[in-house]
């Protein structure tokens, strides 16, 4: 018989930490329920292009950068500082490379400075009127003016003074302010005011121009509201709610609870 063939030695293998049966898995981290310490970044606001500051931080943030750029809105609420705030709030925060203008029916251009330093919002250097109202008080051009119109009626003779305004600001972003819409309202006939809305209101925005239109509450037919208000790109509105006033802006949705602080207006 052949001799048995031995069996090959196998090779003692070296225990792994796979392998050892020795080494317990390692222990996992107790839940304690507390979040990761390490901060999420801070989400910042969408700020478009397309838009003029309306110099409110906490509106611009709402409104996604301001007021649209062009666009003609028009504030209509009751009487107050409210609205006036509203408007000079969009004025001294003009920049760089931007013009202002308030065009005005129902005060001095003087007047117009002190009633906005008295709310806090001291209006820039650059801040140029076209005075509608002192004619009607019986007084001359004043220096401190940039164009002067005989009476809120002379609707020709302003759109004459926007013309030049739009030329002198030779491709600058415009800020424009009508203090007040209502005055010239009342001044003029509905089918002038119509008109003059049309082609000033197209003419300013073709120059890139943003124009704000304060409006009375209460003082106008509903109807003739309504007119207006389909003749401009939005209508703001400051309301009484339940004691307190909000500003409405239909793109927006809800009402914001506005008040009047030390520097003009808080959006609360």
């Amino acid at each position: 018989m052949g001799e048995a063939e031995e069996e090959p030695e196998m090779e003692e293998l070296a225990p792994t930490e796979e392998t050892s049966a020795d080494e317990a898995p390692p222990a996992e981290e107790p839940d304690t329920g507390e979040a990761s310490s390490v901060e999420e970044p801070e989400e910042l606001p969408v700020l478009k292009k397309t838009r003029l500051g309306t110099g409110i931080e906490e509106l611009d943030v709402v409104l996604e950068g301001g007021y649209s750029n062009p666009a003609n809105i028009i504030a209509i609420g009751p009487a107050g500082m409210e609205k006036i705030a509203l408007a000079m709030h969009f004025i001294a925060a003009a920049g760089d490379g931007e013009t202002a203008y308030i065009i005005t029916a129902d005060a001095t251009p003087d007047a117009i400075k002190e009633k906005a330093a008295s709310i806090g919002i001291p209006l820039p250097a650059k801040t140029k009127f076209i005075d509608c109202y002192s004619s009607t008080l019986g007084k001359s051009e004043a220096q401190s003016v940039y164009a002067f119109v005989p009476g809120p009626g002379a609707l020709n003779d302003l759109s004459l003074e926007i013309n030049e305004a739009i030329r002198a600001s030779d491709g600058k972003r415009i800020r424009v302010v009508f203090y007040s819409l209502s005055t010239f309202m009342l001044y003029n006939p509905q089918d002038s005011i119509l008109k003059f809305l049309q082609v000033v209101g197209g003419r300013l925005k073709r120059a890139h121009a943003t124009t704000l239109m304060l409006v009375e509450e209460g003082v106008h037919d509903s109807k003739l509201l309504g007119i207006v208000g389909h003749a401009v790109d939005h209508v703001y509105t400051i309301r009484d709610q339940n004691g307190s006033l909000v500003l409405e802006i239909p793109e927006v949705g809800v009402p914001l609870p506005i008040k009047i602080g030390p520097t003009g207006i808080m959006v609360l």
